[in-house]
């Protein structure tokens, strides 16, 4: 009876011994003074082993309760991470890799984010330049019919123009197209008129004497949701002459009093008259036509406090009349924990494509129109704008969805990244946009920067 007491202590400071290395393994901030704990768990544990039962029970022994303290760990405390680097290294290799290739920066834009060199992972055959540095963080992009780029900035209620006349592949000096705006957001180009969304309405904007400048402000609509939460409001439009209009929710997750928030909106832009097109999705930030027309695609944002891989964000076909279930249920019908019920999420619109939580999809753009390989134009790029409240930070980087006969793909494949070096971030992705000369235009809202992606052929 002894004996076997003597063991069973010998195997729990062993196992506690392994626990505690584990933990202290797992935070790089401790001191390395606090290895002298485990270090005597596991020696005394070793000793009291080796005295009852011997050298072979005692390595025997020491090797099941560290496998022990590994599974325990990583059941318990998922987000530790707990791995040995040997393990790490052949777990690496064996993961695809992209190359390294230099953004390309002007003399003169070597400044701030971009003084020093910078770098990014591609997965294609691609040449990234740096088309333009701005004033403050842009947000969406909109090209018009002659080929200007225009980028919404909504921290300066401004709207700039950028061109590029002599095709090099970098812009002009921007141009203030407008400003003195509330948070515009959403850009969509009809004609020679610019339709801007503002948190609590949507403009009509035109330059009709073309000095650069607008000179004609219509509100389409007003009255919008304005009471705090997402502000955020994005555009676009139908081959049925319609503005496509998502607002965001109130709260992070709730039951809203005011039914136009967590939805999207059908707008007819000579009227201002709307109805709900769809309903249930939390933080709709993309939005996007097929290249066929026919089917309208968004990028969801979950919610938070559920853990480091819950909910996952979404991809949605957004058909009228739908219900995504926020907040009551998220990604396949899943009923959401504080909220939700499993009848009710039966009668919700499954998510198309679940993509890392907390990895904040915002902008997305089909890229048909890209002078790329087929691979590449049959693709929906999604930019994520990146983790702020997990764990493992996840995101900033731009992914590709394969998108063939008009089916969407199940899962992302990287595009391009490297914004996040070694847990420090220096750029951050929000929306992609095709040009009209096939290259892919990328806004940068923590860089306040615009990319220029265009393929080598």
């Amino acid at each position: 009876m002894k004996r076997q007491l003597l063991l069973a202590i010998g195997c729990s400071m062993l196992l506690a011994g392994w626990l505690s290395a584990f933990l202290l393994n797992s935070d790089p901030q401790k001191s390395t003074l606090y290895i002298i704990g485990p270090t005597l768990l596991l020696g005394i544990g070793m000793a009291v082993i080796r005295k009852t039962a011997g050298v072979r029970i005692t390595v025997v022994t020491l090797g099941l309760t560290a496998l022990a303290a590994l599974l325990a760990m990583n059941q318990i405390y998922p987000s530790k991470g707990v791995s040995f680097p040997v393990f790490n290294n052949d777990r690496e290799a064996l993961m695809e890799k992209g190359d390294l290739i230099p953004i390309v920066v002007r003399e003169k834009d070597r400044v701030d984010t971009f003084s020093v060199p910078r770098s990014l992972e591609t997965f294609s055959d691609v040449k990234v330049q740096l088309f333009a540095g701005l004033p403050g963080p842009p947000r969406m992009m909109a090209f018009d019919v002659n080929g200007h780029l225009y980028v919404s900035i909504p921290n300066l209620g401004a709207i700039y123009k950028l061109t590029d006349r002599d095709g090099d592949g970098f812009s002009e000096q921007p141009i203030l197209f407008h400003v003195g705006m509330d948070n515009p957001h959403g850009l969509v180009w009809s004609g020679d008129k610019l339709y801007v969304a503002e948190t609590s309405q949507v403009l009509e904007l035109r330059d009709t004497d073309q000095n650069n400048q607008v000179d004609n402000v219509r509100i389409v609509v007003d009255g919008l949701p304005d009471d705090g939460g997402h502000w955020t409001r994005s555009l676009a439009m139908g081959n049925d002459g319609f503005l496509y209009l998502s607002i965001g929710s109130r709260c992070n997750a709730c039951e809203e009093k005011n039914s136009m928030r967590a939805t999207v909106l059908k707008l007819n832009p000579d009227t201002g008259t709307f109805v709900i097109f769809a309903k249930g999705l939390r933080n709709t930030v993309g939005l996007s036509f097929s290249p066929d027309g026919n089917s309208l695609w968004g990028s969801d944002n979950g919610r938070d406090h559920l853990g480091d891989e819950l909910p996952p964000d979404e991809i949605n076909q957004i058909v009228e009349n739908g219900d995504y279930g926020w907040p009551f249920c998220y990604g396949q019908q899943i009923s959401d924990p504080d909220l939700g019920t499993p009848g009710r999420c039966q009668q919700t619109v499954a998510s198309s494509v679940d993509l890392p939580a907390h990895s904040a999809p915002l902008g997305i753009a089909f890229g048909d129109r890209l002078h790329a390989p087929d691979t590449y134009k049959n693709s929906l790029y999604v930019a994520l704008h990146g983790s702020w409240n997990r764990t493992e930070p996840t995101g900033y980087k731009i992914i590709r969805i394969p998108y063939e006969n008009q089916q969407m793909g199940q899962e992302g494949k990287d595009f391009l990244k490297g914004w996040l070096v070694d847990g420090n971030v220096w750029g951050r992705p929000v929306a992609p946009v095709v040009g009209p000369d096939g290259s892919l235009y990328l806004s940068d809202d923590q860089a306040a920067a615009i990319y220029r992606i265009s393929w080598n052929q």
